[in-house]
């Protein structure tokens, strides 16, 4: 009997060693546990820059309405002071916009097309007042006058960059400056595209 349970014993200790010998063995590799994918994180945005980044939006928004309606009263050779004006602009830029268009109505022309804006970079920041830079693009207006000849100025830059000041008034967002300086192209500046 002794014989017959080491046989057992025996047995059982080549199968153990077999186990072990197949779990440690080169041939196959450990059993890897997936690592958790890093997940980028991004920090929150702050309050101020939240407040920031809806103030320039509105600054934005406010500046491209203006245009909008620029558009519209050169396109009809008007200059009024029509709500959508006074409701996007103020002060000296108002002055500038409502002259613009006085000129186009004094020679009798009417605009056709409009003014492309290329791009809008973001400049300075306080409470209640922020700084644009726009490129504008002229090159697709052309002016007639009231016999439907055309009258557009054949010299002359016909792309610009307008810095902004736009600023806070009664809750809404008013352009109230603006330094136009016109240029060939509008590489190399903030607003280019």
């Amino acid at each position: 009997m002794a014989l017959r349970g080491r046989g057992f014993v025996s047995v059982g200790a080549v199968v153990a060693c077999c186990a072990l010998a197949s779990a440690c063995s080169l041939d196959q590799s450990p059993a890897s546990t997936p690592s958790p994918t890093p997940v980028a994180i991004t920090p929150a945005e702050s309050q101020i820059e939240r407040q920031m980044r809806l103030d320039y939006e509105a600054a934005e928004e406010a500046y491209r309405a203006n245009m909008a309606e620029q558009d519209r009263q050169s396109q009809l050779g008007i200059a009024v002071k029509t709500e959508e004006l006074t409701s996007s602009a103020s002060d000296n830029y108002l002055v500038f916009v409502l002259q613009v268009l006085r000129d186009i109505r004094d020679s009798g022309w009417r605009a056709r097309g409009t003014t492309t804006i290329r791009g809008v970079a973001r400049g300075g920041w306080k409470e209640g007042q922020v700084r644009l830079s726009a490129c504008e693009d002229n090159s697709a207006v052309t002016f007639v006058d009231k016999d439907g000849k055309d009258v557009t100025p054949k010299n002359g830059v016909r792309t610009y960059v307008q810095d902004l000041t736009v600023n806070r008034v009664r809750g809404g967002w008013k352009v109230s400056d603006v330094e136009s300086r016109p240029v060939k192209n509008q590489e190399g500046v903030p607003c280019g595209a």
